[in-house]
């Protein structure tokens, strides 16, 4: 397996478990010693979207696959937390969570923000998972994007994506290491030699780095003089930028029982204001949806409970948020009561709640009520430098003449054009911000390995080469600057809604 060598036929009949790993399964580290003795065919360092894609299509396709996370856990910046509540029976979404199977465009003045995920929906349906609405109200721009449910139609996480791959991957004879880190790459004659931690190294045909940015070019730095020798320009590309989500638990989801808010967004004034002005909005700033966050309305007479997503976002409000949070370790932290600056900041969010919505509540005779509630939980993300393997948030292209995101993908896949070391993550994908930029590279990567795709996805890359030939290669519309309600509080966006748009 690799580029200029033929590939080795290994016709292996299996059984394909389809249904999610446990994650106990899924998170045993295994010894990395045993690697030494049966060389990797291909190596995939970090088990996000784009890694999990290429082990599971590599390993079923007979190759001898192995995967090596830093992490404790499989997903990257998909980080679905199960078992949330007092019940822990809900879901909160740290990181991605939703795609998009048709384009889909949020309103601007002059342009639209559209954005469309046909690669993610496509592994969604041929992994045979389930998928549901993710915004109910069928009038707002992002009511086609999906999120993934169980039979019942239960938030199950957007993690199942991935965990899913690797059971496939792993049920097919990839080995998969957790705590794992990838310390250098060297070559050794015709393979790639990785230095692990705890003084492991391991040989492959192939290597393919499902890493962001940041780490990429730290691995790279401290690697051979075949990587250090030559500039890879196109992994420069990329600025990164810090995204924050916040989820707060009430036993009384009184947005939905008094008020009847079950979709749309909502923000105070000028969370985001410009660089170098403090947050305006007291006591705490809110940018959020109220179809986000995992709600069950199975109370007396369909009473609901769960989690209200009060912040998703980027810019200056996160640093209103990030003193309480430790950056040094996961991005998501629980919040809880009973620490005092989990209380503070429960308390301060729930008050510029009740603030905002004060007009609403009081028509319903219920403020009173609603005050006297407090959050019983929460979670926090903060998905900038520090936290653990991420680093950052979101990428973008840098302007001027470098290559858009709907270019540098193709730079960026094989940095290294005379060496076997391929690249696949969003920082680099055709689109900002979502599993799809990944997922996308990855697939690109399968195939010039020759490995052959899936059904549905052949299908989508025959479309998109058809798009293309019409356009005669243009791109007619750029993919969008990163998730397109991160513009929700943009100029352009703004200045197309009226304030009633933007609560309902």
């Amino acid at each position: 397996l690799g580029p200029g060598r033929p590939m080795v036929a290994k016709l292996v009949r299996r059984v394909l478990i389809t249904c999610t790993l446990a994650p106990a399964f899924l998170h045993a580290s295994g010894d990395v010693a045993n690697l030494a003795d049966a060389p990797c065919d291909l190596a995939v360092v970090g088990a996000g979207i784009g890694g999990a894609y290429a082990a599971w299509r590599a390993a079923e396709a007979g190759h001898n696959v192995c995967i090596f996370e830093l992490a404790d856990r499989p997903g990257g910046r998909i980080h679905s937390l199960r078992k949330q509540g007092p019940r822990q029976d809900l879901v909160v979404e740290a990181g991605g969570y939703r795609f998009a199977p048709k384009e889909v465009c949020m309103p601007g003045v002059g342009r639209n923000f559209c954005l469309s995920t046909p690669i993610t929906a496509a592994t969604v349906e041929e992994l045979g998972l389930k998928s549901a609405v993710y915004d109910p109200d069928p009038k707002l721009w992002d009511h086609n994007m999906r999120k993934l449910v169980d039979e019942s139609g239960n938030d199950i996480g957007y993690l199942t994506l991935i965990e899913t791959m690797l059971d496939r991957a792993t049920h097919s004879g990839a080995r998969l290491r957790y705590k794992t880190a990838v310390l250098g790459l060297s070559r050794s004659a015709s393979d790639v030699e990785l230095q692990l931690s705890g003084g492991n190294r391991v040989k492959a045909s192939t290597v393919l780095l499902n890493i962001p940015q940041a780490q990429a070019l730290r691995l790279l730095r401290h690697s051979g003089p075949e990587f250090t020798t030559f500039f890879p320009a196109p992994l420069y590309v990329p600025v990164q930028f810090p995204l924050m989500k916040l989820y707060i638990h009430y036993e009384d989801a009184w947005w939905r029982n008094y008020l009847n808010l079950t979709a749309g967004t909502f923000q105070n004034e000028n969370p985001n204001p410009k660089p170098g002005v403090v947050p305006a909005p007291q006591p705490a700033p809110l940018q959020g949806q109220y179809h986000d966050g995992n709600v069950r309305c199975d109370g007396p007479g369909g009473a609901c409970r769960g989690y209200l997503q009060a912040f998703y976002g980027a810019g200056k409000a996160i640093e209103y948020y990030r003193p309480f949070h430790p950056l040094d370790g996961d991005a998501a932290i629980q919040l809880q009561p009973s620490v005092l600056e989990h209380k503070k900041l429960l308390t301060d969010v729930h008050a510029a709640l009740v603030a905002y919505h004060r007009h609403a509540l009081d028509a319903a005779n219920t403020t009173a009520r609603v005050e006297a509630m407090l959050p019983n939980a929460g979670v926090l993300s903060i998905w900038a430098q520090g936290v653990e393997g991420v680093h950052a948030g979101c990428h973008l292209s840098k302007a001027d003449d470098n290559p858009r995101a709907s270019t540098l993908f193709k730079t960026a896949l094989r940095p290294f054009p005379e060496l076997p070391v391929y690249m696949a993550n969003e920082a680099f994908g055709s689109v900002s911000c979502f599993a799809e930029g990944s997922l996308n590279m990855s697939v690109a990567v399968v195939s010039e390995l020759g490995i052959p795709q899936t059904s549905l996805l052949a299908d989508v890359a025959q479309k998109q080469a058809a798009d293309e030939k019409a356009r005669g290669g243009r791109v007619v519309m750029p993919p969008p600057m990163g998730d397109p309600f991160l513009s929700l509080n943009s100029p352009e966006y703004l200045s197309s809604q009226s304030a009633e748009e933007l609560l309902i």
